[in-house]
Protein backbone atom coordinates (compact mmCIF):
# COMPACT_ATOMS: atom_id res chain seq x y z
CA UNK A 1 0.00 0.00 0.00
CA UNK A 2 1.26 3.57 -0.97
CA UNK A 3 1.82 6.18 1.36
CA UNK A 4 -1.16 8.27 -0.06
CA UNK A 5 -3.35 5.21 0.17
CA UNK A 6 -2.53 4.86 3.85
CA UNK A 7 -3.63 8.05 4.50
CA UNK A 8 -6.80 8.07 2.73
CA UNK A 9 -7.61 4.53 4.39
CA UNK A 10 -6.68 6.40 7.92
CA UNK A 11 -8.14 9.76 7.45
CA UNK A 12 -11.17 9.16 5.05
CA UNK A 13 -13.71 8.63 8.38
CA UNK A 14 -12.14 11.67 9.96
CA UNK A 15 -12.52 14.53 7.28
CA UNK A 16 -15.70 13.46 7.87
CA UNK A 17 -16.16 15.10 11.10
CA UNK A 18 -13.56 17.67 10.71
CA UNK A 19 -13.63 18.89 7.42
CA UNK A 20 -10.92 17.87 4.22
CA UNK A 21 -7.43 18.36 5.14
CA UNK A 22 -5.64 20.90 3.12
CA UNK A 23 -3.34 20.16 0.23
CA UNK A 24 -0.44 21.41 2.09
CA UNK A 25 2.19 19.37 4.07
CA UNK A 26 3.78 21.94 7.10
CA UNK A 27 7.18 19.93 7.69
CA UNK A 28 10.86 21.51 8.73
CA UNK A 29 14.44 21.19 7.00
CA UNK A 30 15.32 18.71 9.34
CA UNK A 31 12.89 15.42 9.13
CA UNK A 32 11.17 14.37 12.80
CA UNK A 33 13.32 11.16 12.37
CA UNK A 34 16.34 13.54 12.46
CA UNK A 35 14.82 15.41 15.49
CA UNK A 36 12.79 17.94 13.28
CA UNK A 37 9.33 18.92 13.89
CA UNK A 38 6.45 16.17 13.28
CA UNK A 39 5.02 16.54 10.00
CA UNK A 40 1.41 18.06 10.09
CA UNK A 41 -1.83 18.48 8.01
CA UNK A 42 -4.39 21.63 8.47
CA UNK A 43 -8.23 21.98 8.05
CA UNK A 44 -7.66 25.26 6.21
CA UNK A 45 -9.49 28.13 8.21
CA UNK A 46 -9.66 26.32 11.21
CA UNK A 47 -7.43 24.96 14.38
CA UNK A 48 -7.37 21.68 13.41
CA UNK A 49 -4.39 19.67 12.92
CA UNK A 50 -3.10 16.43 12.05
CA UNK A 51 0.79 14.46 11.95
CA UNK A 52 0.94 13.03 9.00
CA UNK A 53 4.18 10.03 9.24
CA UNK A 54 4.02 8.77 12.52
CA UNK A 55 2.05 5.79 11.75
CA UNK A 56 4.66 4.74 9.55
CA UNK A 57 7.31 4.56 11.74
CA UNK A 58 8.64 1.01 12.76
CA UNK A 59 9.96 2.23 15.86
CA UNK A 60 6.72 3.67 17.21
CA UNK A 61 5.29 1.67 19.97
CA UNK A 62 1.82 0.67 19.65
CA UNK A 63 -1.07 2.39 21.47
CA UNK A 64 -3.00 0.63 23.98
CA UNK A 65 -5.21 -0.45 21.02
CA UNK A 66 -2.28 -2.53 19.55
CA UNK A 67 -2.67 0.22 16.67
CA UNK A 68 0.30 2.58 15.17
CA UNK A 69 -1.74 6.26 15.39
CA UNK A 70 -1.23 10.01 14.42
CA UNK A 71 -2.12 12.70 16.87
CA UNK A 72 -5.32 15.56 15.76
CA UNK A 73 -5.58 18.37 17.82
CA UNK A 74 -8.47 20.82 17.91
CA UNK A 75 -7.28 22.85 20.51
CA UNK A 76 -7.18 27.01 20.11
CA UNK A 77 -3.45 26.75 18.98
CA UNK A 78 -1.51 28.25 16.03
CA UNK A 79 0.10 26.18 13.61
CA UNK A 80 3.34 26.62 14.98
CA UNK A 81 2.21 25.55 18.32
CA UNK A 82 0.36 22.60 17.18
CA UNK A 83 3.04 21.82 15.26
CA UNK A 84 5.28 21.84 19.03
CA UNK A 85 3.20 20.11 20.47
CA UNK A 86 2.53 17.41 18.67
CA UNK A 87 6.25 17.01 17.82
CA UNK A 88 6.40 16.57 21.95
CA UNK A 89 3.82 13.77 21.63
CA UNK A 90 5.37 11.88 18.63
CA UNK A 91 8.78 11.70 20.45
CA UNK A 92 7.21 10.18 23.45
CA UNK A 93 4.91 8.00 21.26
CA UNK A 94 8.35 6.12 19.87
CA UNK A 95 9.36 5.95 23.91
CA UNK A 96 6.05 4.83 25.81
CA UNK A 97 2.73 2.91 25.35
CA UNK A 98 0.45 5.63 24.67
CA UNK A 99 -3.82 5.50 24.39
CA UNK A 100 -7.44 6.43 25.25
CA UNK A 101 -8.05 7.93 28.53
CA UNK A 102 -4.40 8.80 29.48
CA UNK A 103 -2.95 12.17 29.84
CA UNK A 104 0.39 13.54 29.70
CA UNK A 105 2.13 16.15 31.22
CA UNK A 106 3.62 18.62 28.35
CA UNK A 107 4.40 21.27 30.74
CA UNK A 108 8.51 20.01 30.78
CA UNK A 109 8.90 19.75 26.85
CA UNK A 110 6.43 22.70 25.92
CA UNK A 111 6.33 25.84 26.64
CA UNK A 112 2.94 26.75 25.31
CA UNK A 113 1.37 29.10 27.11
CA UNK A 114 -2.07 27.58 28.92
CA UNK A 115 -0.75 23.93 27.82
CA UNK A 116 0.40 21.89 30.52
CA UNK A 117 -1.78 18.47 30.63
CA UNK A 118 -3.30 16.90 27.73
CA UNK A 119 -5.06 13.63 27.28
CA UNK A 120 -5.97 11.52 24.59
CA UNK A 121 -8.75 10.41 22.89
CA UNK A 122 -9.60 7.31 20.73
CA UNK A 123 -10.56 9.55 17.43
CA UNK A 124 -10.03 6.37 14.18
CA UNK A 125 -9.10 3.96 13.67
CA UNK A 126 -8.57 1.82 10.10
CA UNK A 127 -7.04 -1.85 9.23
CA UNK A 128 -5.67 -2.16 6.14
CA UNK A 129 -3.34 -4.67 4.46
CA UNK A 130 -0.64 -3.55 6.52
CA UNK A 131 -1.76 -3.51 9.78
CA UNK A 132 -3.92 -1.73 12.72
CA UNK A 133 -3.94 2.74 12.46
CA UNK A 134 -5.99 5.00 14.25
CA UNK A 135 -5.60 8.95 15.65
CA UNK A 136 -5.69 10.01 19.06
CA UNK A 137 -6.66 13.53 19.97
CA UNK A 138 -4.91 15.50 22.04
CA UNK A 139 -7.61 17.14 24.54
CA UNK A 140 -6.72 19.86 26.86
CA UNK A 141 -7.70 18.88 30.89
CA UNK A 142 -8.82 21.96 32.91
CA UNK A 143 -6.32 23.41 35.27
CA UNK A 144 -8.41 22.80 37.86
CA UNK A 145 -8.43 19.11 37.25
CA UNK A 146 -4.32 18.45 37.36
Amino acid sequence: MSTSEHYEALFFDLQREIGPLGPLTTTGIVGFSAGGPVSILGVPGKNVYVTCELSLYQEQIPNTAGERYEFLTELPLEERDAQILLTELGNLSMEARLGHGHTVDVSPVCEIPGVKVVRLQQRASCTTEDGNFGVLEVCMVAQDAV
